[in-house]
């Protein structure tokens, strides 16, 4: 059974050529990012290639478990999945029956004017930030990779934080490359969801994104989050496409 480690890891070559790889309906100007993100935070980026062009992307995160397989073909995407071993594996194509749907949502800026009125005060997420964020998403999700947040916000790379009685409630995340934005990554503290948080750090960047020149936006959401895709549909995006999580198969019943 072959694994990503069976591929060569990205060379400067191939970081160079993954700014015009077509090897996603979404993610492809951000395929450069994901790569060179993947190996500062100490984890893999590796290449597949077929008669010298770049066919496939596999990045993994050593912490949280979690890898992505880029790539148009099917059988690559099969591949990147059976040899999954502990970590999880996104991909656009659902490989087994036990991958979780997850729906793309995305936007086209200017069709019509963002409106929110927000609940509650937010303010641009900054580096000071670092040791109050890390402990919620530590304390939300179980682990975080701490390499992931040293150094931002960056030029790529941005957030917005909610706070409710002086203490940090929610935190959400934005990358850009060019025209192009994704949000990702929400995190809101259990006392203080169902509260608006969620709403605010959504709209917080949209309007960032548009403000700074983005085109348009995309945000994938799992099924099973009917709250966040309810609010993404509030906001104007529509489910567009979808991705599928591979769950560990230490997980899997």
């Amino acid at each position: 059974m072959a694994s990503a480690s069976t591929f060569p890891a990205a060379a400067g070559r191939d970081l160079t050529e993954l700014s015009t790889a077509n090897l996603s309906p979404w993610f492809n100007p951000f395929l450069s990012h994901f790569a060179r993100e993947a190996r500062r935070c100490g984890g893999e980026a590796r290449v597949v290639r077929e008669n010298d062009s770049i066919v496939g992307l596999f990045v993994s995160d050593p912490v949280e478990r979690i890898s992505t397989a880029f790539t148009r073909s099917r059988s690559l995407a099969e591949e990147f999945v059976r040899g999954r071993g502990a970590a999880g594996v996104f991909a656009d194509f659902r490989c087994e029956p036990s991958a979780e749907a997850f729906d793309v949502f995305a936007l086209r800026f200017g069709l019509k004017p963002l409106e929110h009125r927000f609940r509650h005060p937010l303010r641009p997420y900054a580096r000071e930030d670092f040791a109050n964020v890390l402990a919620l998403v530590r304390e939300v999700y179980g682990t975080a990779n701490e390499r992931w947040f040293e150094g931002l916000p960056d030029e790529s790379e941005s957030g917005f934080v909610s706070e409710v009685g002086g203490r940090l409630a929610g935190v959400g995340w934005v990358c850009r490359a060019g025209p192009h934005a994704r949000l990702h990554s929400v995190t809101v503290r259990a006392p203080y969801r169902r509260m608006g948080i969620g709403t605010d750090l959504l709209f917080a960047r949209l309007i960032s994104a548009e403000r700074t020149g983005a085109a348009e936006v995309f945000s994938e959401i799992s099924r099973n989050n009917l709250v966040s895709e309810r609010m993404a549909a509030s906001s104007g995006m529509t489910a567009s496409g979808q991705i599928y999580f591979h769950p560990p198969r230490s997980t899997e019943r």
